[in-house]
């Protein structure tokens, strides 16, 4: 029985692997990488300057397309640099998760060998076994026989009748130790089959693993070069940032001259309808005193103080701005006297109409004026059309009502 001695170690080194068995492999998912297709640059310019209208009141096109472009750079720099940040993360993320995996190899690895060497050890000592097995039952069939008919010849060539007992003793003791035998067997069988169960599964374990390591390793190099390309990209929109904030501080003189330039117009008409209306006692406002200026009204920007988006400074937009296209009617808002009718720098081509009652509105920007000083027109009459003279950012009615020449909100009166 030297081999089943021998198989104990083994036997231990399989309960080991079975302690071990099912061998967990760490699935570490990939972070989800790539980005969304490029906006045209363009479009985003395009559609901030629609957003921008409400916020920059009176400007230039070229002012208001320069405020809208740097307004779309800062924001890409803003997600480019959020984007390194999440790439930066991802990729320390990605590198501890690469670490642990190749841990997790290595115990894979080990346990393959172990399962490897125990099964070759199983294996050599059930070969030793059978062979042994095998000769114990050929001298146990040339000493007893394949069953009873043995035992009674050896009985009958007993001489002394004390012998008998001692005989089938021994006969019996043969019997027990080959079903010992047979069942150690039987169990070694068993065993190794298991042990090649467990060292097929430690294979398949160090499979899986390998496999892992090397997808983590695609992923870390997509998202290193995500990562470089996204760090460039930041760079040239921050330059880019520079580039035009630095145009913009040059233009400020220029747009606080034009400012200037519109609030001494504005104050000009002021005094003009303050002269006309002394005396005059004022119109109670109220919803419906004016009519719309224009047929299907959509205001795109409201009356009121607002913050300049670049330089921060507070401005007043003195009016209301209606959507139009350029050549659309624009219509007297109530009956009255034409004051102006002509050209304001910043207002553009512009028209004032007295209502009495120390009421006016004022109609800038036009395309075309269709009234003369002087003229009286009544509610409704079309006296100019919709246009982008003066410091407008595209075709549109701005729209104003003075009492005592102070321009108030025009919400009050429509």
């Amino acid at each position: 029985m030297t081999w089943v001695r021998r198989w104990l170690p083994v036997a231990a080194a399989f309960v080991a692997l079975l302690l071990v068995a099912p061998f967990v492999v760490a699935v570490v998912p990939a972070m989800a990488s790539g980005t969304s297709g490029t906006t045209d640059r363009q479009s985003e310019i395009d559609n901030e300057l629609r957003r921008l209208k409400d916020q920059v009141g009176e400007a230039t096109s070229n002012e208001a397309e320069l405020v809208a472009e740097l307004r779309v750079t800062q924001r890409r720099r803003h997600e480019l640099d959020a984007k390194v940040a999440a790439l930066d993360s991802s990729i320390a993320g990605a590198e501890q998760d690469l670490a642990d995996i190749n841990a997790a190899l290595t115990r894979a690895v080990a346990d393959e060998a172990t399962a490897n060497a125990a099964l070759t050890a199983a294996r050599a000592l059930l070969d030793e076994a059978t062979a042994t097995l095998q000769e114990q039952a050929v001298q146990a069939f040339i000493h007893f026989g394949s069953g009873q008919p043995r035992l009674l010849e050896a009985m009958a060539s007993v001489e002394d009748v004390n012998e008998a007992p001692r005989v089938v003793a021994l006969a019996d003791a043969v019997a027990e130790h080959q079903a010992q035998v047979v069942e150690a067997h039987r169990q070694m069988q068993e065993d190794t089959t298991r042990l090649e169960e467990a060292a097929q599964a430690a294979k398949a374990a160090t499979a899986i693993e390998r496999d892992h390591v090397a997808a983590r390793k695609r992923q870390l190099e997509t998202d290193r070069a995500d990562l470089g390309a996204a760090q460039a990209d930041a760079q040239s929109e921050a330059a880019e940032e520079e580039r035009l904030l630095a145009k913009v501080r040059a233009n400020r003189d220029e747009d606080e001259r034009r400012i200037a330039q519109l609030q001494r117009e504005s104050a000009e008409i002021a005094a003009l309808l303050r002269r006309r209306q002394s005396g005059q006692g004022i119109t109670p406002g109220g919803k419906g005193v004016l009519a719309a200026p224009v047929a299907y009204p959509v205001i795109t920007s409201t009356f009121g103080y607002r913050v300049h988006p670049i330089y921060g400074d507070v401005r007043l937009h003195t009016g209301v701005d209606f959507r139009g296209s350029t050549g659309t009617p624009i219509l007297a808002a109530g009956s009255g006297t034409v004051v102006f009718a002509g050209v304001r720098s910043g207002y553009g081509n512009t028209v004032v109409i007295d209502h009495g009652g120390s009421l006016a509105t004022l109609y800038a920007h036009q395309s075309a004026i269709s009234v003369t000083n002087g003229e009286t027109v009544r509610r409704g009459q079309v006296i100019g059309a919709v246009g982008s003279t003066g410091l407008s950012t595209g075709p549109h009615l701005h729209f104003e009502v003075r009492v005592d020449g102070t321009p108030v909100d025009p919400l009050g009166y429509l």
